[in-house]
């Protein structure tokens, strides 16, 4: 099926956005590596923001993956498992094992792309590591092992990439069943099971590092988000108008762009769940961005809709932007990044080289 035949507005703006969130946070991030005045540990930039932006995006094609999905088969009475896989590879695989590849086995041969903290990593465990990252597994080895300088963006890539291979089969069978709703719910119920029995063996095991790291590894496989969005695409696809009348509510929408605005800001969290929460927020904004012709905001605007359709690139290649802008100014003392105006300057320019 070709994703042409369905078009939601405002969702190229959602993805700009989302990779958007993601750069500021690592431009702070890379300024405290290098040992430069930032904010990224002292506001709520370092916190919760740049989790935002990442699930934004698995909430998003959760939603955009499912309806597609469900269309395919209303259309054709099946869903072309084979294309939908073909199309996610020429897609996706190109950058990400050029990304990979040159971090793993080129940038660390040159001193000038060290970075701080990370680069006197990168030869701990590395065939393992690098097996994890070229078998398309990077959030396995971003969470068993220390992080690749300029490689570290690819972990969301590689959740992405496992959602695809599972997801066409489950809706599939769930749509044959009669059980698409069901097999949403069941997603988001086994996902959250085995995320709380990683979180209470990492509670009850205090200071043990395999607890610690199987507790991150499901914390950052959030497929709960994808299906949160899917639900969304389900009350779409099939017209469930009494749900939709509450969720496309302006005051609703008012209400949660108020309150992300809030919880963004102050940092606040719901301990080891927050990532629900926001994917709830986003899930009913995202249906009322794509389908409600009394939406709040609008993104359809050319410079945004061009800017989300080379997010992916923007998200794959910014690290390295950025990371060698910070050089170029600590290096020449062109600008102060520490001040700042110097910060503003920074962010600027990263995310303008980075386009």
């Amino acid at each position: 099926m070709s994703a042409n035949r369905v078009f939601f507005p405002n969702l190229n703006g959602i993805r700009f956005l989302a990779a958007l969130v993601v750069i500021i946070h690592h431009v702070e991030m890379a300024k405290y590596w290098f040992g430069q005045p930032n904010i990224y540990s002292t506001s709520f930039v370092g916190g919760v923001f740049g989790e935002l932006g990442i699930i934004l995006f698995f909430v998003l094609s959760g939603f955009l993956i499912t309806y597609l999905l469900l269309e395919e088969h209303r259309r054709t009475g099946t869903i072309g498992i084979k294309a939908f896989y073909m199309r996610r590879i020429l897609r996706i695989w190109p950058v990400y094992y050029l990304v990979v590849i040159f971090s793993l086995f080129v940038l660390p041969n040159f001193h000038v792309f060290d970075i701080p903290v990370l680069s006197v990593h990168i030869n701990e465990g590395f065939f393992l590591k690098s097996l994890a990252y070229l078998s398309f597994l990077p959030n396995l080895g971003y969470t068993v092992y220390e992080h690749i300088p300029y490689a570290t963006q690819t972990w969301s890539v590689g959740v992405e990439e496992q959602f695809y291979l599972l997801w066409p089969v489950l809706m599939l069978f769930a749509i044959r069943k009669n059980k698409v709703l069901l097999a949403l719910w069941g997603t988001i119920a086994v996902y959250l099971f085995i995320k709380t029995l990683a979180i209470i063996g990492t509670a009850t095991n205090p200071g043990s590092v395999i607890f610690m790291k199987n507790w991150l590894f499901w914390d950052h496989f959030s497929i709960d988000c994808m299906a949160l969005g899917g639900i969304g695409a389900y009350l779409l696809f099939y017209r469930k108008e009494k749900m939709l009348k509450i969720l496309f509510n302006k005051y609703l929408q008012a209400f949660l762009y108020i309150a992300l605005a809030i919880i963004t800001a102050k940092g606040w969290i719901i301990p080891w769940y927050s990532k629900e929460l926001f994917a709830i927020i986003f899930m009913v904004l995202i249906l009322n961005l794509a389908a409600n012709p009394s939406t709040l905001i609008n993104l359809e605007y050319k410079p945004l809709n061009y800017l989300g359709k080379i997010s992916y690139g923007l998200y794959m290649y910014h690290n390295f932007v950025l990371t060698m802008v910070l050089k170029v100014f600590m290096w020449s003392g062109l600008v102060n990044v520490g001040s700042i105006g110097g910060g503003i300057i920074y962010q600027l320019v990263s995310i303008g080289l980075t386009i």
